[in-house]
């Protein structure tokens, strides 16, 4: 789990995936894509920019990997969600979580 890329499922929500990429859909209506049943579209999400920070602490509590990671990849996660991650029971997580509190220290 490096680098975390959006990718597109075959199943039907794909058209959710690209609402939640597009940069003209922002504010609260990204708050129904963060809770999204596809994970592929709350990945989408946490990796925004702009996504609200009440999402970004939601999306701190999901249980797929993917969204975890995005999450752990957006500057904007606060540092309490990514305290928090760094106690996660997936090494891959919780190391994505301690190398970047490590980063944000130097």
């Amino acid at each position: 789990m490096g680098r975390y890329d959006v990718v597109v499922p075959v199943s039907g929500s794909s058209e959710d995936v690209m609402r939640a990429l597009d940069p003209g859909v922002s504010g609260s209506e990204l708050l129904p894509l963060a809770v999204h049943r596809d994970a592929a579209v709350r990945a989408a999400v946490a990796g925004r920019s702009d996504c609200p920070m009440g999402a970004l602490v939601s999306l701190g509590h999901d249980v797929n990997l993917d969204v975890l990671g995005a999450l752990l990849a957006n500057p904007r996660t606060p540092s309490s969600v990514v305290r928090r991650l760094a106690d996660h029971r997936d090494p891959r997580i919780s190391g994505l979580a301690v190398q970047r509190l490590r980063n944000s220290f130097r």
